[in-house]
C-alpha cells in the first residue's frame, strides 16, 4: 500500500465526511521537534536537556517525549483549556522569552500541527498504530554542475504497516559542508562551490545521507584518456571524470620505487636493490618488484606493527612479554597469509594464559575488560562502528539505540580476567555465569547481533563463537568494509571513510562503488590481505605521481594524485639506520633489530616522539601531526648525532673505498635516502665545504650532508 501522506490521504477522507482528520503523535508532531532542530544534541535533544526540558534525541523514544510534553512540570507545557497559550507553541514561535530563538512561526504548518493535536486532546498514539521503519533520500547520490545550481531532494518513509510516505516536509536537512552546498528546511539544495559533502536527513531517530559533488563546469570536451591497470583504476577514474578531475601523471621509476619500499617493507632499497630496479627495461618490472616485496617477511612486520596499533598489543598493562608473543602471532598470521576471517575468530574467541596464549593478549587490556568496553572495542575494530555514543543514549549520528549497544556488550558477559601479580601471568578466561544489565531497564539482556536479532547462549556454550560467525560471515558488510578501508588509508594515505573506524550513513565512503568492489574481491576471494595489497600496489592509482596539476591541486578525498605522508616512526628509524648504516639497539633485543620489528612496550624515546604509541594510550590511529619534540630532535637530538657521528659506518667504508671521488660519496648518500641522484647545483652545495676546508673536514662535511638530508621534507615523507 502506498500513501502519498498520511496527513493528505486523511485530509481528503475528512473533505468527504466534513470532519478534520486525526493527528498521530509520533508520525505527525514527534517530527517537528527534530526538524526545528529542538531535539538536536545541541539543544532539548542532549544527555540532560535545555532548561530542565528534555526530548529523546532526533525522536529516538517518542514515548518520552509524550511524557516530557504532557506530563512532566505538572503538565504545563499544554494548555488544554487554552491550547494556544500552551509553552510547547510559545516558546519555539518566540511569543514569550525563548533561549533557543524562533524555531517556527505563529500560522505555520509547524504551529497549526501542533495547535490541532493539543484541541483534539493531546493524545498518544493507540498501540499497533504504524511506526516508520525505513527512511529513504533521492536522489542518494548526484553530481551539479555550475555554482548556484538547485536540486530538490525527497525523502520517504516506510511504514511497519506497509505503507510509504513523502516526509520531504517533515524530515530535518544538514549539510555535512555548508561551504559546498546550503540546503533548505524543505530539502532544496543550492550550490555553493565545487567540491563534495552529505546532507544528512534525520527524524524519528532514524537517518540517511544524500552524498552531493558540485563541479563548476560541464564535463570537458577533451578529457584524456587514462589507461588502468585494474578495477580500482576504473572505478577512482570513472569518478575524477565526473568531477573534471584529470589524475597527476604516472610516477616516476625512482618516485615509485622509494614508496613502494616504504609502504610495503617499511624500508628503504638498497643501493643494489635500486640500480637493479632502475636499470631494468622488464615493462612488468613494477609488478614483479610488487610479488617479490609481498613475500618478503618485512611486509609481515609492518602489518604486524599496524595490527598491534590496532589491537594495542603490549600496551595498558597488557605486560611486555604478552605484548610480544602476540606481535609474534600476528607476524606469523599475516607471513602465511592467514585468511582474515580466520585471523579475526581466533582473536575473538580467545581465552587461556597470557604468556602461553598469543591471542588471549586480544582481550587484556584493563580499561577494555568491562562488557561494554569490549562491545565498544570489537565494534570499533572489526566493523568499524563507532557504538560508545549508544551506551549512554541513542547514537546522534547513527541508527544505533541503547538497547543494541548493551545487546552487543551482552556477548562478553561472561568474560574475566584472572590478573597476578605478574601480568604475563594472567589468564583471559569464561566465567561460569555472567550477564549484562541494562542501565535504564535494569533487567538483563540478551545478546543482540547489530541490526539483528537476539541470541540465546546455551548450557555449557561459547557464545563468543556465534559472534564470530556473525562477524565474519559473507554476509556482513561491515566486516570486509572496515579492514578495506584501512588497507586503502595505509597505501593511498587516506581511508575511503574518514575517520577509518566511523562507519554510519550520515558518513559515506568518498566513493562507495569502489569500496563495495574491494569488499566484493576480499570475501569471493578468500579474504587474503595480501591480494588486497597486492592488488592496490599494482593499481595506476597508486602509482600516480604525488605532483598536483591544476585541476587536481585541490583534491584531497579523490585519489587524483598520491598524497604525500609523513613515515611512520619506525619507518623513520629504520630508514636512518640503513642510509647510516650504523646497527641500531632496542632494550631486549639484538643489535641491529629493526624498530618495525619491535612489539610495542618495548621503551624507546625516538619512537615515541614520532607517533608511536605510548603505554598508556587507548587510540587506535596514531597522531601522524609534527610537533616540536620532533623538530627538535630531528635538529639536535641523540639519534641523529649518533647515528651520523658513529664510526664504522656507511661513510667510513665510502670514504676509505679509494676508487669513490667525493661526488661519488654525496650521489651515493643521495641514491640511499632519497633514492635518486642529486642535480648538480645539490652536489656542488654538498662538495664546497671540502673545497673550502680541505680534506681534514671531509667527514665532518659528509655528516652536514647527511643530517640535512634527514630534515628534508623529501626524507621524512613518502610521496
Amino acid at each position: 500500500m502506498i500513501r502519498v501522506s498520511t496527513l493528505m490521504f486523511a485530509a481528503a477522507l475528512a473533505a468527504f465526511a466534513g470532519e478534520k482528520p486525526k493527528l498521530s503523535f509520533v508520525n505527525d508532531i514527534v517530527p517537528i521537534f527534530t526538524k526545528a532542530g529542538c531535539a538536536n544534541s545541541n539543544c532539548h535533544g542532549s544527555i540532560r536537556g535545555q532548561a530542565g526540558f528534555k526530548l529523546s534525541l532526533f525522536g529516538y523514544e517518542p514515548d518520552l517525549d509524550y511524557d516530557a510534553i504532557t506530563k512532566q512540570e505538572n503538565g504545563r507545557r499544554i494548555n488544554r483549556a487554552e491550547p494556544e497559550k500552551s509553552l510547547i507553541l510559545l516558546k519555539p514561535t518566540f511569543s514569550i522569552p525563548h533561549g533557543g530563538g524562533e524555531r517556527f512561526k505563529v500560522g505555520s504548518l509547524e504551529y497549526e500541527a501542533i495547535l490541532d493535536w493539543i484541541r483534539e486532546g493531546a493524545t498518544y498514539d493507540s498501540a499497533g498504530s504504524p511506526r516508520l521503519k525505513t527512511l529513504t533520500v533521492t536522489p542518494e547520490e548526484i553530481t551539479l554542475i555550475g555554482i548556484g545550481t538547485t536540486h530538490q531532494l525527497k525523502a520517504t518513509g516506510t511504514y511497519t504497516d506497509g505503507s510509504a510516505e513523502d516526509l520531504t516536509r517533515k524530515v530535518q536537512y544538514t549539510a555535512n559542508d555548508e561551504s559546498v552546498v546550503e540546503v533548505s528546511p524543505l530539502g532544496e539544495i543550492k550550490t555553493r562551490r565545487a567540491g563534495e559533502t552529505a546532507i544528512m536527513v534525520r527524524t524519528l531517530g532514524k537517518a540517511i545521507a544524500a552524498r552531493i559533488a558540485v563541479v563548476e563546469k560541464p564535463p570537458m570536451a577533451n578529457y584524456p584518456d587514462v589507461p588502468g591497470n585494474n578495477f580500482i583504476d576504473e572505478l577512482v577514474f570513472a569518478k575524477l571524470k565526473r568531477m573534471n578531475i584529470v589524475p597527476s601523471e604516472l610516477s616516476s621509476d625512482q618516485e615509485f620505487l622509494r614508496r613502494v619500499y616504504l609502504d610495503a617493507t617499511g624500508m628503504l632499497p638498497t643501493l643494489e636493490e635500486t640500480k637493479q630496479f632502475l636499470d631494468s627495461k622488464d615493462p612488468d618490472k613494477r609488478a614483479k618488484l610488487i610479488d617479490e616485496l609481498i613475500d618478503r617477511p618485512e611486509f609481515a612486520e609492518v602489518w604486524a606493527t599496524r595490527f598491534a596499533d590496532l589491537f594495542r598489543t603490549g600496551l595498558l598493562d597488557q605486560g611486555y612479554k604478552g605484548g610480544r608473543l602476540m606481535y609474534n602471532w600476528l607476524r606469523k598470521s599475516v607471513m602465511e597469509d592467514k585468511p582474515y576471517n580466520q585471523f579475526a575468530t581466533e582473536l575473538l574467541t580467545a581465552s587461556g594464559q597470557l604468556k602461553f596464549n598469543a591471542t588471549a593478549n586480544f582481550y587484556y587490556v584493563t580499561e577494555f575488560s568491562e562488557p561494554e568496553n569490549l562491545a565498544t572495542n570489537v565494534s570499533q575494530v572489526f566493523l568499524g562502528v563507532r557504538l560508545e555514543c549508544a551506551r549512554c543514549h541513542n547514537h546522534p549520528w547513527e541508527k544505533w539505540t541503547q538497547d543494541d549497544f548493551w545487546g552487543f556488550a551482552a556477548f562478553f558477559g561472561r568474560m574475566g580476567i584472572k590478573d597476578t601479580y605478574e601480568n604475563d601471568e594472567s589468564q583471559v578466561l569464561l566465567k561460569v555465569k555472567g550477564e549484562v544489565i541494562h542501565p535504564k531497564t535494569k533487567q538483563a539482556v540478551l545478546p543482540k547481533y547489530l541490526d539483528g536479532p537476539t541470541e540465546t547462549e546455551q548450557p555449557d556454550e561459547d557464545i563468543r563463537e556465534k559472534l564470530a560467525a556473525w562477524i565474519t560471515s559473507p554476509e556482513n558488510p561491515w566486516f570486509p568494509r572496515a579492514i578495506m578501508n584501512r588497507m586503502v588509508k595505509h597505501y593511498l594515505g587516506r581511508g575511503l571513510v574518514e575517520p577509518v573506524d566511523d562507519f554510519r550513513v550520515t558518513n559515506p565512503p568518498t566513493n562507495q562503488a569502489l569500496l563495495d568492489a574491494l569488499a566484493k574481491d576480499f570475501v569471493e576471494n578468500g579474504y587474503h590481505l595480501k591480494r588486497t595489497a597486492r592488488l592496490i600496489m599494482n593499481s595506476r592509482v597508486y602509482q600516480l605521481s604525488s605532483e598536483p596539476n591544476e585541476t587536481n591541486r585541490g583534491d584531497q578525498i579523490n585519489y587524483s594524485r598520491y598524497y604525500v605522508k609523513r613515515l611512520m616512526a619506525e619507518q623513520l628509524a629504520d630508514s636512518i639506520t640503513e642510509v647510516t648504516g650504523v646497527p641500531e639497539k632496542y632494550p631486549g633485543y639484538m643489535l641491529g633489530t629493526r624498530a618495525m620489528a619491535i612489539p610495542q612496550g618495548a621503551p624507546s624515546y625516538f619512537l615515541a616522539t614520532f607517533g608511536r604509541m605510548k603505554a598508556r594510550e587507548v587510540i587506535c590511529e596514531r597522531d601522524s601531526q609534527p610537533d616540536m619534540a620532533q623538530a627538535m630532535h630531528l635538529i639536535s637530538g641523540e639519534t641523529l648525532v649518533r647515528q651520523t657521528m658513529a664510526k664504522g659506518g656507511n661513510l667510513d667504508r665510502w670514504m676509505a673505498d679509494a676508487t669513490l671521488s667525493n661526488e661519488d660519496i654525496v650521489k651515493r648518500v643521495f641514491l640511499a635516502a632519497l633514492v635518486r641522484e642529486p642535480d648538480r647545483r645539490e652536489i656542488e652545495v654538498a662538495l664546497l665545504p671540502l673545497q673550502t676546508h680541505g680534506e681534514a673536514a671531509r667527514r665532518e662535511a659528509f655528516e652536514d650532508v647527511l643530517w640535512t638530508i634527514f630534515n628534508s621534507k623529501e626524507f621524512l615523507f613518502n610521496h
